[in-house]
């Protein structure tokens, strides 16, 4: 893939979590695309967010962590649909991802989802997940550097 700038960016479901919970290194990369890429260029699915409520309203003890209330979560889903453009999952989405190979099918329907919408690449901190998907560019958002090299 070329090293030219990507325009449109998929947010996976990890770096929405991690987003809403103050994780440090997703907070900056996150807000630094916001502030690059307006809502239209900026891509998560209905999935992606489904997703992200449901890791936000459990308990997570590994990380000291409390389930988030029904209005801290409503206040979430507001902000990212108010800065990302939000895919309906569709069920040609998931034929769609199902026909891809990789080992993981949710990763498989997001891939899909991500390649509906034109998008350049996905920010995850799950880079192995999709390391069989060689169209689409993978953003690290623990290796800020090159989100700033590809996102300007």
């Amino acid at each position: 893939m070329k090293a030219s700038t990507i325009i449109k960016v998929y947010i996976d479901t990890n770096v929405l979590v991690n987003y809403a919970t103050g994780q440090e290194e997703d907070v900056a990369a996150l807000n630094y695309i916001f502030k690059k890429r307006r809502k239209e260029a900026l891509f998560t699915s209905s999935l992606a967010l489904v997703q992200t409520v449901t890791q936000l309203q459990k308990d997570n003890r590994a990380k000291g962590r409390k389930a988030f209330d029904r209005t801290k979560t409503d206040a979430i889903l507001t902000a990212y649909r108010k800065r990302i453009t939000v895919l309906d999952l569709t069920e040609a989405d998931i034929d769609a991802g199902m026909k891809e190979m990789g080992k993981d099918l949710e990763d498989c329907i997001h891939y899909a989802i991500c390649r509906k919408a034109g998008c350049a690449a996905i920010l995850t901190n799950n880079l192995s997940d999709f390391a069989l998907f060689t169209k689409i560019r993978k953003l690290d958002p623990r290796n800020f550097g090159t989100i700033k090299q590809r996102i300007k």
